[in-house]
């Protein structure tokens, strides 16, 4: 929410949470000194126990956020991890000649240098790039050509059968783990959640100054200090809420490392 529009400010996270915490912190204090919404706990005090049960509730939904979140930003870093191995795997293939391992070595530079460039890089893993696509697909189309060519005696090198299963079963892998980084990165949005949480923080904050409603000033500190904790608590679910994006996000460094290497 707000920082999901900006996903290449890579303090966005930071400015959308602090800007929800002040804004908490800001209707907590008008909602319970500057309205007649709570005058009824001028004369008689606010149970500390009940503020202790809302801020326990607030933990208790955020602990859950924070846990799914952080499972899909593992899973992005253990995806990538997995589409280096099937790359590496696909080039480790000794074919039967030279040329086509240079096709093979070419395609796969192709598919790299789109999906570092495009994919990732400016759409983040929200939107494929038809090179990368047409990249994927050569890299089949180059072994099935060349059995069709070995069949028709254009050539005499030929692919043995087990060579070729073991090449279709890493480009099939890299396929696999390519759709898998789009659907992580492509997520639903989780605005709704976030308006639960800053729903939720909201009450726990008016709950603790209904517990100082006699003491105004005394209010403001552990205002200030529940606050700063709220934000916190934002911003470690948040930094993992988009694997791919921010600061925290997922970086194609080992990408980059192997298309290095090619180059």
């Amino acid at each position: 929410m707000v920082f999901e529009h900006f996903p290449h400010l890579m303090i966005g996270p930071i400015l959308a949470t602090l800007s929800w915490v002040v804004l908490i912190g800001l209707m907590a204090w008008a909602l319970v000194f500057k309205t007649r919404l709570f005058n009824a706990f001028d004369k008689v005090r606010f149970d500390s126990f009940f503020c202790g049960l809302l801020n326990i509730i607030f933990v208790f939904f955020m602990a859950f956020m924070g846990s799914e979140f952080y499972e899909s930003h593992k899973a992005a870093a253990d995806s990538l991890m997995r589409e280096r191995a099937a790359i590496q795997r696909v080039l480790s293939i000794e074919l039967p000649t030279a040329e086509l391992n240079q096709k093979v070595k070419d395609a796969t530079k192709s598919y790299l240098q789109a999906v570092i460039d495009i994919e990732w890089k400016q759409h983040l893993n929200r939107q494929q790039s038809e090179t990368a696509q047409q990249a994927s697909i050569a890299l089949t189309e180059l072994v099935f050509q060349a059995r069709r060519d070995c069949d028709n005696q254009v050539i005499t090198h030929c692919i043995d059968g087990l060579t070729m299963s073991r090449y279709l079963s890493a480009v099939d892998a890299l396929r696999e783990e390519h759709d898998l980084r789009f659907s992580l990165g492509i997520q639903d949005k989780e605005g709704l959640r976030y308006l639960l949480c800053v729903f939720l923080a909201l009450n726990a904050a008016i709950s603790l100054l209904l517990v100082y409603k006699h003491e105004k000033r005394a209010a403001l500190v552990p205002l200030v200090m529940y606050c700063l904790s709220v934000w916190v608590t934002f911003l470690i679910v948040v930094l993992h809420a988009e694997p791919y994006v921010g600061f925290r996000g997922v970086e194609p460094t080992m990408l980059e490392n192997v298309l290095q290497k090619l180059s």
